[in-house]
């Protein structure tokens, strides 16, 4: 296999002219570009890549950071997640590399970065002090957020949480169902935030304000939902809207243990749909995203950060309303 060294003095040029006329870039006449192109095309040169890459101060890897996960129920997300994330950058010729943290240790990043590893990076999850979005600040290294942060000057892409829960709330309290209590996760995470100002925002909109004794947040576990069911059932809740399908997957266990019909004796909604609501005799009243097309958004801004396209620093996906049979 012919070098860049042996097209360029078979032909009579500087390698360099050889490199401009491969890439395309940079001050070349179009009959020597033609010449070159023409000799490679008949005497099979293809450039190395780790030398193309080394020339260019591009790896041609981008990292997908991942938290650790520990339900069945949260793995599709970031697995779908990074499998649109895969497929946008292979047909840009990247490859990806996957980092799995507790999203608080930024040493993994940190030597992504020093051993130029990477050329840019992908956030799947944000929270409310993160570690990793001022490291990558800081390093100036492009990278996106999936998921909203409060930091100035970050790229985030993310499905609109907060409008489409403000929907589903007011969809609800339009149905004439008053008590809705509210069931939470970890309000460190961002997409947890976000959910939750849009059911306190669809209540401000119909000028009422939610009970306090209704709302149950920090529900990381199966035994503080459990606790969290129990209250609301003795509190005699209209409905139970989970903050996403983990907490709802658990409300309906719980209820159908105690034999609490839904919707009969209590309506039931998730901010988030996952194939696992699907496992019910009812379907279940849910907020639908679309996790490809997040995945492969995120990818796509990222490569035109990385070769030095302008950018919208916010980006917002739309969202289904589902409405089922759990609500009625």
């Amino acid at each position: 296999m012919k070098t860049i060294q042996d097209v360029a003095k078979e032909l009579g040029v500087s390698t360099s002219t050889v490199s401009r006329a491969i890439s395309g870039k940079g001050r070349i006449g179009k009959e020597t570009r033609e010449r070159v192109l023409k000799y490679i095309e008949e005497n099979g040169y293809y450039p190395n890549a780790a030398a193309q890459s080394l020339a260019q101060s591009k790896t041609n890897n981008i990292a997908i950071i991942l938290p650790e996960v520990d339900t069945l129920v949260e793995m599709p997300f970031f697995h779908t997640c990074m499998y649109a994330v895969e497929e946008m950058a292979q047909a840009n010729d990247y490859d990806i590399l996957v980092v799995i943290t507790s999203g608080k240790d930024p040493r993994p990043l940190e030597r992504l970065i020093l051993n130029r590893k990477v050329d840019g990076m992908i956030l799947t999850r944000t929270y409310e002090n993160d570690c990793f979005v001022p490291l990558l600040l800081e390093k100036k290294i492009p990278f996106v957020t999936i998921g909203q942060t409060e930091k100035e000057g970050v790229v985030q892409i993310d499905s609109d949480n907060a409008g489409a829960c403000m929907e589903l709330t007011s969809v609800l309290l339009s149905k004439r169902i008053g008590r809705i209590a509210y069931l939470g996760g970890s309000m460190e995470q961002m997409v947890n935030k976000c959910r939750y100002k849009g059911y306190l925002e669809a209540y401000r909109q119909f000028g009422k304000e939610p009970e306090s004794g209704l709302i149950c947040m920090n529900l990381v576990n199966k035994v503080l939902i459990g606790k969290a069911v129990e209250e609301l059932v003795k509190k005699k809740a209209d409905c139970m809207l989970c903050q996403d399908d983990f907490i709802c997957d658990e409300v309906l266990h719980i209820l159908a243990s105690e034999n609490i019909k839904v919707p009969e004796d209590m309506r039931v909604a998730s901010c988030h749909y996952s194939r696992i609501l699907d496992n019910y005799p009812i379907m279940i009243t849910s907020l639908k995203f679309d996790i490809m097309q997040l995945g492969r958004t995120a990818c796509k801004i990222l490569l035109d950060m990385i070769d030095g396209k302008e950018v919208p620093e916010k980006t917002l996906l739309d969202y289904e309303v589902i409405l089922k049979e759990s609500t009625k």
